[in-house]
This record gives structure tokens, C-alpha cells and sequence, in this order.
């Protein structure tokens, strides 16, 4: 796959080379159905001459006259009965038929591969990029790169090439049997068409610019659709129904604009084509009645219009019809060109943390205690500003902590490190106080860490897929298990479909407490090692807070947690609690709860402030 990569020059040329090679018995079977198709072609006018010969022969002999082709410098006569010849023109146009039928079936099949090789190609990148990817992205334009792009690339991979190469035999084929029919007026035919191919090019370079520009339009404003649709809630709550529809019409009209700047140029193409297919039919008739009915000596003139006119008729209707092909190939050409650059920038985007492939942790057990040494962090995103500076700190194995501070004191930043979201901009993290988290297996690290964050994360699924989501060897009878410890066994089995129940899209049909019961049936489940709580219930009301709770001392039992809090009534029973101080100064205060609480300094004044909420 690489070697598609690296460069935005002809990436659709190198997508056509790396799959053609790649599924080369498909690529054999689509080149015999194209030469197929051409000899066809070729073979139906030499068909019609050899009829012509036949029946004028036969008219002749039952006439009395002489052989009509005695002194004539023609195409050797096949002297076949004019019947045989009826059914060869008949087996040539089923077997066009049927050359046809499988180049489109295979060309098919080779487009839908290629489309979903590069989907999948993209997807697999896509997730093994850092969070920081994500940070300035739509989610709409990501969607309309992997599905139209590749969906373009994949049909445009297959009639471009072919499309172009078949169409160029035919017109090749074409101008030797009108040069062998007539090299007077096909001479003449022939430049009209290289001159209308001339313009039909420069009209495709400059529509290309402009689709570039349009594609990209449609990009940015289908990542803004996405962005607000995701939002409806806040549209509905906020009444700015008719807001955003005058909005979406105005974000659209851009892109009209742009569209119609290429449709003006696609339409001189297609102006270009009919013009000169119609000079072209018009000239050769005129130059037919001027070279062999006007100047021409009678015999000359009429052995052409009796024996030849026809196939070269039909000769240039073959030079003809590939106009079309060839400017739907252009067009095609167009959108794949522009779809490759963008997939591949896709697919060529490189994460920054640098993940160890192998399966299995090496080294001693690595679930001991965290040690954070010496650590700096500047979020990639805002180089500006350090959220830690020297940071040092060990969380021991089977303790609980909690982190409290200002906002951006660093308190998610922390849990985010030992996520590997992001790694140290300077220091460690060890695991087992020697084993830097850089250095394992990350999946099999993260397969031992539970996390549950302020907004549950519910994909669109039943509730088995959800709660095994991560531990997919899990069988039911323990799902149903974790949900009863996590209190929610209940809630489901009162439902029409109990476990099976379809959740919607982010879980849309739970409240916000049994979405988060949800997430700790998860971490029943999972039953991790290390388990991270970034300000998990601080959405919720009260009550529906003691609950959940409840729920998470439960969870917390024989494992080391780490809690970031904003309501310091979810912080009391825990081991040690850590202050930060804002502006990367670290921790400023660490000690239990009721000490915190009645010693002078920030943690006091927090409290104090709490209870006054």
C-alpha cells in the first residue's frame, strides 16, 4: 500500500497500477472483454462491405453484367454466401452482447473491491489517529472523504482507464478502415476531429481546477450539516429552527456558485463533442458529393457511392460514438483525480504516538504502582500554553485518588496521559514504577484500564453490544451479571425487547444516569486493573448522583482508581486527594478529605465554595 503513497502527484494513476496488480486475474479477464469488444466493432464494417460486394454481385449476375469488382482496388472479396454472412454480422453483434454483459459485470466487481480496500484502508487510519487529529475536524467532511471519494475512485478506476483504452482502439481502427475505404475524405474527417479533441482538452484542464473547488465546498459544508444536525437539541431548545434553514441555504449557495462555474465548462465539452460530431457527419457527406459526384471520373465516383459509402458511414460512426466514452472517461478522470489526492492525504496522515505492535506486554507484571517523573505536557493543539511542568507523582497499586483544581490545572490532562491519548511533551509515565507506558503494547494496556468520563459514550446497538463493547468474548449470562451490579437488570428487563433493545444513536432513548450505569456495566464487565473516572457523574442531579455513586465505590474496590472531581461531596472516601494549581504549577496540596477540608488553602476554599452550591 505504500506504494500509493508519499506524494499527490497522479495519485489516481498509482491507485489504477497498485489494483490492477493486485487483482490481476480480474484485470486479464477485463482486458480479453475489451479487445472483444473492439474487434466487434471492427469486424461489423468489414462485414457490411462484404455484404454490399455479395449483393451487388448477385444483382449484377442476374442482371447480365459484368462482375462488379473485376478492376477494382478494393478489400479482397471473401466470396461467401450472402446468408453466412447475414449470420456472422449476427454472431458478431451477440458476442459485442455478451462481451459487453461480463466487462460490465467484472468491472463492477473490480470498482467495489478497490472502493472498499481504500474505505477500509482509510477507516484502519482513521482510528489509529491521535485524539489531536479529531480536534479541528468535522465529522461530516471525514464521512464524505471515506464514502464518496473512495466510492467515486472505485467506479472511476475501472471506466477511466478502459473507457479511454477501448475508445482509442476503436478510433484507431476506425481511421484505418475509413483511410482503406476513402484516405481522400477520411483525411480531411480526421483533422475536424483531432481539432474538436484539441479543444475537448483544454476545456478539461480548466474544468478540473474548478471541480477541485467545488468538491472541497461540498466537503467543509457537509462537515457543518453533520455539526449542527448533531446538535438538535440545543437547535430545538433554543427555537433557531428558521435560523438555521435560511443558514443551511445560505452555506449551499456557495456551493451552487461553484457548481455552476463547472458545469459551464462541462457543458463546452459537451458542446465541443456534439458540434464537432455534427461538422464532422455534415463534411463528409459534402465531401463525399464534391471529391467522387462533382470532380471525380463517373466510374470512380460511382464505385464509391455503390460499394463504399456505407462502410464508411459506419467506419466513422465508430470514430464518432467514442467521443462520448472518452468525455464521460475525462469527466471521470476529473472527479478520481481530486477523490485520490484527498484519500491518500487521508490515508498518508501519520500519528504522532507511536504505538508498540506486539500482542503481549513484555517484561515483568506492569500493575504495580503509576509513577509520573518529571513530566512536562503542552497540548499539540495550543503549543502555547503548558498545562504541567515538572510534574512528579506515584499512585500507588489498590489506592484511590482524586485530582481537584481550577479549570485547565490539568486534571483531565493526567487521565488523558495515562490514556495514552497523548504522550509526555517531556518525561514518563512507568508502570510498576520501571516500565514506560511508550514501550508496551498499548491495546493489551488499555484492555486492563476501565475508563468512564462525564459524557457516556453509547453506540448505536443493543444493549449486549454495548456493555461487551471492548470484551467481545464476553457471553450473556455475564452481561446480564454486570448490569445487575450496576443496577440497571431491572430498567432492561422492563422493556418490550429487554436485552436486545435498540439504543439509538448515542444512546438517545436513556436519561443521562442510566447511560452511566450502562458505562459501569461496562466496567463490571471489563473488571480492569486501573480505573479512571474523569468527572463521571458531575451531569447528573443529586439524587441520581448518590446512585451512580454508590455504584462506582462498588466498582472502585481492589483496583487503583484515579478520580477527577469536580463536586467534592464524590471525593470523600478516597485515599489521597491531589490539588493542582493552575498554570502548570503542580500539585500545590495532597492529603485525606477531612484534612484537606480543615487546613488553610485551596482545597478549604473549594470545599467552602461547595457547600454553597
Amino acid at each position: 500500500m505504500n506504494a500509493i503513497t508519499g506524494s499527490t502527484k497522479g495519485p489516481f494513476k498509482k491507485l489504477l497500477f497498485y489494483y490492477y496488480k493486485k487483482e490481476y486475474k480480474l484485470s486479464i479477464l477485463l482486458l480479453i472483454m475489451s479487445l472483444l469488444i473492439v474487434a466487434c466493432s471492427i469486424l461489423l464494417p468489414l462485414l457490411t462491405y462484404q455484404l454490399t460486394l455479395a449483393i451487388n454481385i448477385k444483382l449484377s449476375d442476374q442482371l447480365g453484367e459484368s462482375n462488379p469488382i473485376n478492376n477494382q482496388n478494393l478489400i479482397p472479396y471473401w466470396n461467401l454466401d450472402i446468408y453466412l454472412l447475414i449470420s456472422i454480422s449476427i454472431l458478431d453483434i451477440a458476442l459485442y452482447c455478451v462481451a459487453s454483459y461480463f466487462y460490465e459485470v467484472v468491472a463492477y466487481n473490480i470498482g467495489r473491491k478497490i472502493e472498499i480496500a481504500l474505505r477500509n484502508k482509510a477507516l484502519e487510519n482513521l482510528v489509529k489517529q491521535d485524539i489531536s487529529y479529531y480536534s479541528n475536524k468535522k465529522t461530516g467532511e471525514i464521512i464524505t472523504k471515506i464514502i464518496n471519494d473512495t466510492q467515486i475512485i472505485g467506479d472511476q478506476a475501472i471506466q477511466v482507464p478502459l473507457q479511454i483504452g477501448v475508445s482509442s482502439l476503436e478510433i484507431a481502427s476506425a481511421a484505418i478502415l475509413m483511410l482503406v475505404f476513402s484516405w481522400k475524405i477520411a483525411i480531411l474527417s480526421l483533422a475536424i476531429f483531432c481539432l474538436s479533441n484539441i479543444a475537448m482538452i483544454f476545456s478539461f484542464v480548466a474544468t478540473r481546477k474548478k471541480l477541485y473547488k467545488a468538491k472541497d465546498t461540498i466537503t467543509k459544508i457537509n462537515g457543518d450539516v453533520v455539526n449542527r444536525l448533531s446538535a438538535i437539541s440545543l437547535i430545538k431548545s433554543s427555537g433557531t429552527e428558521e435560523y438555521e434553514t435560511k443558514r443551511f441555504v445560505n452555506i449551499h449557495q456557495k456551493y451552487y456558485d461553484e457548481s455552476k462555474k463547472v458545469n459551464t465548462n462541462q457543458a463546452m465539452m459537451l458542446t465541443i463533442i456534439w458540434g464537432g460530431i455534427f461538422v464532422l457527419n455534415f463534411s463528409s457527406i459534402l465531401l463525399s458529393i464534391l471529391i467522387y459526384g462533382i470532380f471525380a471520373e463517373p466510374n470512380e465516383g460511382l464505385s464509391f457511392f455503390k460499394y463504399k459509402l456505407a462502410s464508411f458511414q459506419l467506419a466513422q460512426s465508430m470514430l464518432t460514438a467514442p467521443l462520448f466514452q472518452i468525455m464521460n472517461a475525462l469527466i471521470g478522470l476529473m472527479n478520481a483525480s481530486v477523490s485520490s489526492q484527498r484519500i491518500i492525504k487521508t490515508m498518508e496522515s501519520k500519528p504522532k504516538i507511536k504505538k508498540i505492535k506486539d500482542e503481549t506486554i513484555k517484561g515483568k507484571n506492569i500493575w504495580g504502582d503509576i509513577k509520573f517523573e518529571d513530566i512536562d505536557f503542552v497540548y499539540p493543539e495550543k503549543p502555547g500554553k503548558k498545562i504541567l511542568e515538572g510534574f512528579n507523582y506515584v499512585f500507588k497499586k489498590g489506592k484511590s485518588y482524586a485530582i481537584v483544581g481550577e479549570t485547565g490545572s490539568g486534571k483531565s490532562t493526567i487521565i488523558k496521559l495515562l490514556l495514552r491519548f497523548y504522550d509526555p511533551t517531556n518525561g514518563k509515565v512507568l508502570l510498576n514504577n520501571d516500565c514506560d507506558l511508550k514501550e508496551i503494547s498499548l491495546s493489551k494496556y488499555l484492555s486492563n484500564v476501565g475508563y468512564v468520563e462525564q459524557e457516556p459514550q453509547i453506540l448505536y446497538g443493543n444493549v449486549f453490544e454495548n456493555v461487551k463493547y471492548g470484551n467481545f468474548k464476553m457471553n450473556n449470562k455475564k452481561i446480564i451479571e454486570a448490569c445487575k451490579k450496576a443496577g440497571l437488570h431491572e430498567l432492561i428487563m422492563s422493556w418490550p425487547e429487554k436485552y436486545n433493545t435498540i439504543l439509538g444513536e448515542r444512546g438517545v432513548m436513556l436519561s443521562g444516569g442510566q447511560k452511566q450505569r450502562l458505562v459501569i456495566a461496562r466496567m463490571f464487565l471489563k473488571n480492569p486493573k486501573l480505573l479512571l473516572l474523569d468527572e463521571a457523574t458531575s451531569a447528573l442531579d443529586s439524587k441520581v448522583e448518590k446512585e451512580i455513586q454508590a455504584k462506582l465505590y462498588k466498582l472502585m474496590q481492589s483496583r487503583t482508581t484515579i478520580i477527577v472531581a469536580h463536586r467534592l461531596a464524590t471525593i470523600k472516601k478516597v485515599d489521597e486527594i491531589i490539588v493542582l494549581g493552575s498554570n502548570g504549577k503542580g500539585i500545590i496540596q495532597k492529603g485525606a478529605f477531612d484534612k484537606l477540608k480543615s487546613m488553610e488553602g485551596p482545597f478549604k476554599e473549594l470545599y467552602e465554595a461547595s457547600k454553597m452550591e
